[in-house]
């Protein structure tokens, strides 16, 4: 009996062993098994993980802010579909890395990418509510979800979030992970980035920031709207205080620096919008969109250098603004019912005036049938229309007592352009004068320094400084003398100024005449014909030397537009752009050299790298002896000639007037001794300009430029003519 209890009692011990060698032997299993599965699902999840990019991949592939720049620096239009700068890895302002890092990651330095301690906190906080409502927040973290996964918050996305910030860390440096945050990071006000905010709040780049500003700037990231400075400056001051706070106790300033940066004002609002140089910045953007495409313009960040000078842009807009409200209050214009009742233009009448121009707007007649509450309704072929009260503004600049004064004239017509005809009802402008057009260059090197292309872009973007092709009228006369002068005809030449006549090609005989209309019939040089414009001098130069090679001469100085080959291109029938004739008459301040104007130095892209630049490629189309001998011509023409008007300049300027048939153009070009300088007035459909020469019009916009560059000079708006 007592044998059989130690049998039994020696048995248990032995079976309990099997149980608990079976129990071990399946967790072991399970855990293998299970280990196997996990392998298997990470490198399942990280196969479908997208690939980590370079800093360089990132910053080519990222929408950035592109910038068009004036020469010297300042911003003068901006293209992007996100507004982006990106922030170099080597270029982070150490102010701003401690504020950023203080408010958001104040170990990102020494950790490998991921905080446990705040991974831990949240999945409390997460398991707790039953959903996913906080995360690790690391700048590794943040730069994986704002760079590399979709906004969507679940454990799927949460799991392979971690994966990626591994890879960040092993492929990217600590620099270049931040520079990506820092460049990423929503601030408000739709601004992507510390350098966007910075621009956008202090007008400053990033690096400029003082320790207050970069604060602000850093306490925006909870809550970039909710903490907006204008519209909750209470809460912008305690995200402020907050980051403070954090980089006095960090050791990162002092508490002396955190309370001058708290006494500091808050932003009172954004910086402005560019609006320096609208046609000119036009023209540009055109030009980038041709050799970039819009593509690229709009998301690549380029940094587009002009050759823009601010100053002596300002200085031609206000010559121009002054000039055309002068204009207005001389009355130099003309309605289209007032000239349906002139007499048939003269023999000498070389351009059809009704055949339209390219792009120009088309001027129309109007019939005002309605004004209330500052609003005009006029009805302009056959249809109503609302006339923009802004379009009236020469009225306002020129004095008028009343611009709305013709709601009190029944029936009142005024010449109005359509600004969209799609438009139910559509709107019109006023159009109550001549435009202007101003091009300045340097003749050294043909960069564009102003330009101005009308009289108000948003109001009338047609660019006639670049667009618009008119008859150039006198001009013409210093190419036709030179290329005589090319021909083999001496200078000491004396022509008469006495009557001819020619037979034309419909068999009808054409007397060409002075701009006065007489003959005095004295014999003039051919410096004195120039000085003095005598056309008769010029027809019968012309058709001696044959038409020929002054079509020669105007094409290798870029005239681009249509060169009749007939006696008509001794007065002026060639057709220009300001830009093209301000670039000719550059070839004769040159000493003959031509070359291509330009608007762009260079082109970086975000990386800082050049994309393109400009460069001189000039070529000899005049004899230096012959350039400088014209040059001399027109200094007299400016002091004692058709340009006298500018005589009394206190610079050595020169230049030559143009005035075509029935003062349908007004042109001056020539140099204050710096610049050149074309100036273009006429109205868009060529409608005369009653009493309006080159001499009374065009040079004193010119004389007007000049003035307003000259330090303490500006324009004089009640200069007589």
């Amino acid at each position: 009996m007592a044998a059989r209890q130690r049998r039994s009692s020696g048995k248990r011990p032995r079976s309990r062993v099997r149980w608990w060698v079976r129990g071990l032997l399946a967790l072991a299993i399970l855990a293998v098994v299970g280990l196997a599965g996990a392998v298997v699902a990470v490198a399942w999840v990280e196969a479908s993980l997208p690939d980590i990019p370079t800093f360089e991949e990132y910053a080519l592939r990222t929408p950035k802010v592109s910038r068009m720049l004036a020469s010297d620096g300042t911003v003068l239009a901006e293209f992007f579909v996100e507004r982006r700068t990106l922030m170099l890895p080597d270029r982070i302002p150490p102010l701003v890395e401690k504020a950023f890092l203080a408010a958001e990651d104040a170990s990102f330095r020494e950790h490998g990418g991921l905080s446990w301690g705040g991974i831990a906190r949240a999945m409390i906080v997460n398991l707790w509510r039953g959903r996913i409502s906080q995360g690790g927040s690391t700048i590794s973290q943040q730069v994986v979800k704002q760079v590399l996964l979709d906004p969507e918050r679940t454990w799927q996305r949460k799991f392979r979030e971690l994966l990626l910030v591994r890879r960040l860390e092993a492929r990217l440096t600590k620099d270049e992970i931040l520079a990506m945050y820092l460049s990423e990071v929503y601030l408000g006000s739709g601004n992507y980035g510390v350098e966007e905010a910075a621009r956008w709040w202090f007008g400053k780049d990033a690096a400029a920031l003082t320790i207050g500003e970069a604060a602000l700037l850093a306490g925006l990231v909870s809550g970039p709207e909710a903490n907006h400075p204008v519209r909750n400056p209470t809460g912008a001051r305690a995200r402020r205080r907050y980051v403070l706070d954090r980089m006095t106790d960090l050791g990162w300033v002092s508490p002396e620096e955190a309370a001058r940066a708290l006494a500091a004002p808050l932003p009172s609002r954004s910086a402005p919008a560019p609006s320096l140089a609208p046609y000119f910045t036009d023209a540009v953007r055109r030009e980038v969109t041709r050799i970039f495409g819009i593509g690229r313009l709009n998301r690549e960040g380029l940094r587009i250098r002009t050759t823009l000078d601010p100053e002596t842009q300002r200085a031609a807009e206000i010559a121009v603004q002054v000039t055309l409200s002068r204009l207005y209050q001389q009355g130099r214009t003309r309605t289209r019912d007032e000239e349906a009742g002139r007499s048939e233009p003269p023999e000498d009448e070389v351009l059809d005036p009704t055949r339209p121009l390219p792009d120009a707007p088309q001027v129309l007649p109007a019939q005002v049938v309605r004004c209330h509450g500052g609003e005009i309704e006029v009805e302009v072929a056959g249809r109503r229309a609302r006339l923009e009260p802004r379009s009236l503004a020469r009225r306002i600049l020129a004095g008028h007592p009343d611009p709305y004064a013709i709601c009190r004239i029944p029936g009142a017509r005024l010449p109005v352009s359509v600004l969209d005809p799609q438009e139910d009802p559509p709107r019109v402008q006023a159009e109550d004068g001549p435009q202007a057009a101003l091009v300045a260059l340097d003749p050294r090197t043909r960069a564009v320094r102003a330009l101005v292309g009308g009289e108000d872009f948003e109001m009338r973007p047609f660019n006639r400084a670049v667009q618009s092709r008119r008859p150039i009228g006198s001009t013409v006369k210093p190419f036709l003398y030179a290329a005589a002068r090319m021909n083999g005809l001496s200078a000491d030449t004396e022509v008469a100024n006495t009557a001819v006549s020619f037979r034309g090609a419909r068999g009808r005989r054409w007397t060409p005449r002075n701009f006065e209309g007489g003959y005095d019939g004295r014999l003039y040089s051919l410096p004195e014909a120039m000085v003095q414009s005598i056309n008769v001098v010029a027809v019968k130069v012309l058709a001696e030397m044959g038409s020929g090679p002054l079509v020669d001469l105007l094409r290798s100085v870029g005239i681009d537009g249509a060169i009749p080959r007939d006696l008509s291109l001794a007065l002026g029938s060639a057709e220009a752009s300001p830009l093209a004739l301000a670039n000719a008459f550059a070839d004769i301040a040159a000493d003959g050299r031509h070359d291509t104007p330009y608007f762009i130095e260079s082109v970086l892209d975000a990386l800082g790298r050049e994309v393109i630049r400009h460069e001189v490629r000039p070529s000899q189309v005049l004899p230096p002896a012959i350039a400088r001998w014209v040059r001399q011509a027109l200094r007299e023409a400016v002091l004692r000639g058709t340009a006298r008007a500018a005589a009394s300049l206190p610079v050595p300027a020169w230049g030559k007037t143009g005035t075509t048939n029935r003062s349908r153009e007004a042109w001056f070009a020539g140099s204050d001794g710096r610049l050149v300088v074309a100036i273009l007035v006429g109205h868009d459909d060529r409608l005369p300009m009653p009493g309006a020469t080159g001499g009374n019009t065009a040079v004193p916009l010119f004389a007007d430029f000049v003035r307003s560059r000259i330090p303490g000079g500006s324009p004089d708006p009640g200069r007589p003519q």
